[in-house]
């Protein structure tokens, strides 16, 4: 028998099915997503990022994003 998933490790496979609807239709090996899922209470690192693209991208938009919004 196969292995029990935490639901963090659900979650993540479920995001990663996310991704691949997206892409499927696109038909382009070049596309990036990156879905980010946060809470609005929740802290940035404490945010869950499902990507096909370097996480190094996902971090400079977040703090990109932080700066901007701290004015």
């Amino acid at each position: 028998m196969g292995e029990q998933q935490t639901p963090l490790d659900a979650f993540q496979t479920h995001m990663n099915r996310c991704m691949a609807a997206v892409l499927a239709p696109m038909r382009r090996p070049d596309i990036r997503v990156t879905i980010i899922v946060r809470a609005p209470e929740a802290l940035p690192e404490e945010a869950m990022i499902s990507t096909n693209d370097d996480l190094s991208v996902v971090r400079d938009a977040v703090v990109h994003f932080a700066e901007r919004s701290n004015g």
